[in-house]
């Protein structure tokens, strides 16, 4: 047998096709449809026709390929008219077909998705779904949730539904809601996964959308009432809408009702929210010793009603000096900050920042699934930029990276049912830090001693009265109408001209605090907060509970250091002790944390193992120690394994 003969034993070896020869098929193919070479089936869509190739169709629908193999007379024909799908959708599933390319936008996804489901094109199915649930927002939510249950597009009708169920309050009344079908309807009110806080808004709800069409939702009574929770609403409310309901209607009714009596006691999700304090970019204390222990990081929330700690999702990548905002619905993001650098390799690499870089990604919290959501990044990187909600929009003004004076001068708008940034009239600072908040439809923005205001109406900026301190790395919030400056950095010379932040001290004597008096226009000293206690300017200002409050470190001699909350009272003048944290009960929070306010709901959350003992009990209408009666008792033991 020759040397190069195969033995029986021998296996012939298989050649892998390579990516380029199937891209080089793909093209000759798309040339020739262009052409119309070789092409033995035309479609017709609204008297448009498009000559194509029986095999490339049957390849990527699942429709084509069951009517050519069929052996039916529709499989001989040489043109094919497919009623009820327009030609301007067909197009682009045909190149998709010829390319594997396709555009989408808010304009014709829905009809791609819509023709595409019925020829059976599974990834154009696939891609629109895909793009959809990007754009699934508290505008959107409801439109595509029955979009979403037309089509049978399970994965887009869960994530609009719960968008629906977050929103529910505000979108009830909404006519998309009215127009909802009947089965869809009550899978939403029969939800526990409801954002509400009393059950009469569910019952107000399902009463406007029985009214919207009383004669043809009649039939609907019994089944649409046994989805409220009938125990759940006051008194009151039971007693008016039984009375006021006709004869004929009371006994559907009651039937309705009994129907819902096995949920009577389960208390809806937004029944259980708490206002908590949010803490990111806290130490978490473990991994090695060195600079790369400094990326292991937590985000956890604290309870001051329940005294409980609890452990939120970690923020994605190794994220650190960023922005956080919590909307007036809730809605917590985070954006831009700094993730570790790597090579090729996957390593961790060395850059002009040091072990991190810039990063313009943004992420929303998912608090029912206590899970980050990307969304759109945003036009810059941006580090530390300041975050703040006006009329329905999130804005990032500046942030600092490699000391350009024009990205700290930048700001963007993010639109949420568009899923997009863009960038609107530039700051008339420079700064590489400031306080914002908004206040009155307006944004204002704080360093040193001056504010300026942004109009978005007009996008443009102005700059208001003076401040008589100038300080840096201050907390700001607004309230009423009041912005509160509280605590920061002592600058000296640093007027708003300046570009570089000027070197701070933090004076010993006092956490001072400024108000905006927005109908004045006028900046007044309120009572500071004594620092004696205070052993750096850790100093997180927030509104809990309706009211003003701080969050401090406390030094304590020869004691470890811990943690309170103090309220202001502007009757009096005087901040009061809320309550006391003591530093077994939430750990060294660093010097870098941010703290915010927002309500999430403690069974999406995993409380940590550590449960203390109950805190100075929250009462925001008892009353409260001052700083002269502190008490320094102390005295927690930490419970055995």
């Amino acid at each position: 047998m020759p040397e190069h003969a195969m033995s029986e034993e021998e296996e012939p070896s298989v050649v892998q096709v390579s990516t380029q020869y199937a891209v080089s098929l793909l093209e000759k193919l798309h040339g020739f449809y262009e052409r119309s070479v070789l092409t033995d089936v035309v479609l017709v869509a609204e008297g448009a026709e498009f000559p194509c190739h029986r095999t490339v169709l049957a390849a990527s629908s699942a429709y084509f390929r069951a009517m050519f193999t069929s052996g039916l007379s529709e499989s001989k024909q040489s043109h094919v008219s497919l009623q009820g799908v327009e030609a301007a959708t067909l197009r682009p599933i045909v190149q998709y077909a010829y390319t594997g390319q396709l555009q989408l936008d808010e304009y014709n996804v829905e009809q791609l998705f819509e023709t595409a489901s019925f020829l059976q094109v599974e990834e154009v199915v696939h891609q629109c779904c895909a793009y959809l649930l990007k754009k699934v927002s508290a505008e959107s939510c409801l439109h595509l949730l029955a979009f979403a249950d037309a089509y049978s597009c399970l994965e887009l009708k869960q994530v609009a539904r719960r968008m629906v169920e977050h929103r529910f309050p505000a979108l009830c009344r909404q006519e998309q809601f009215l127009q909802l079908q009947p089965q869809l309807l009550m899978e939403v009110l029969g939800s526990d996964n409801l954002n509400v806080e009393k059950e009469e808004t569910v019952r107000e709800a399902a009463m406007l959308w029985l009214e919207y069409s009383p004669s043809s939702r009649s039939q609907y009574l019994s089944a649409v009432l046994g989805h409220i929770r009938i125990d759940a609403l006051s008194e009151v409310t039971q007693r008016a809408w039984f009375q006021g309901l006709p004869p004929n209607d009371k006994s559907v009714v009651v039937q309705g009702l009994y129907k819902s009596m096995p949920r009577f006691f389960k208390p809806r999700l937004g029944m259980t929210k708490e206002e908590m304090l949010v803490f990111m970019e806290v130490p978490s204390g473990e991994g090695p010793p060195g600079p790369m222990a400094l990326a292991s990081q937590v985000s956890i929330c604290y309870s001051p009603q329940a005294g409980k700690v609890y452990k939120l999702s970690s923020l994605p990548a190794g994220l650190r000096k960023l922005g956080v905002l919590v909307t007036p619905d809730n809605d917590v993001y985070v954006a831009g900050g700094t993730t570790p650098t790597r090579n090729s390799a996957g390593r961790v690499s060395l850059s002009p920042l040091g072990l991190r870089s810039a990063v313009n990604s943004l992420y929303w919290l998912d608090a029912q699934q206590n899970t980050w959501v990307s969304r759109a990044g945003m036009v810059q990187t941006r580090i530390q930029p300041s975050l703040v909600n006006c009329c329905g929009q999130l804005y990032a003004i500046g942030g600092d990276v490699n000391d350009l004076e024009s990205h700290r001068r930048s700001v963007e708008r993010y639109d949420v049912r568009r899923d997009e940034w863009t960038t609107v009239a530039p700051a008339p600072f420079g700064w590489q830090w400031c306080a914002t908040v908004e206040a009155r439809g307006r944004i204002y923005a704080m360093a040193h001693d001056c504010t300026f205001s942004y109009d978005p109406a007009a996008d443009s900026w102005v700059e208001v009265a003076p401040r008589r301190s100038s300080r840096c790395f201050a907390s700001a919030v607004s309230l009423l109408q009041y912005i509160y400056y509280i605590g920061g950095l002592h600058t000296s010379g640093g007027h708003c001209g300046s570009l570089r932040m000027p070197s701070g001290t933090l004076d010993s004597s006092s956490i001072m605090v400024e108000a905006y008096n927005l109908d004045t226009d006028v900046w007044e000293e309120r009572a500071s907060i004594p620092a004696r206690r205070f052993s750096d300017p850790c100093v997180r200002a927030f509104v809990l509970l309706g009211s003003l409050c701080v969050f401090l470190r406390e030094s304590h001699l020869a004691e470890r250091p811990r943690y309170a909350i103090y309220r202001y009272d502007s009757i009096t003048d005087r901040w009061e002790l809320l309550q006391q944290i003591h530093e077994r009960v939430l750990w060294d929070l660093g010097r870098d944390f941010k703290c915010t306010v927002a309500k999430l709901y403690p069974s999406c959350l995993t409380e940590t193992p550590w449960k203390p003992p109950p805190p100075t009990a929250l009462n925001p209408y008892g009353e409260l120690d001052s700083f002269e009666d502190y008490d320094d008792e102390e005295g927690i033991v930490i419970p055995p394994d």
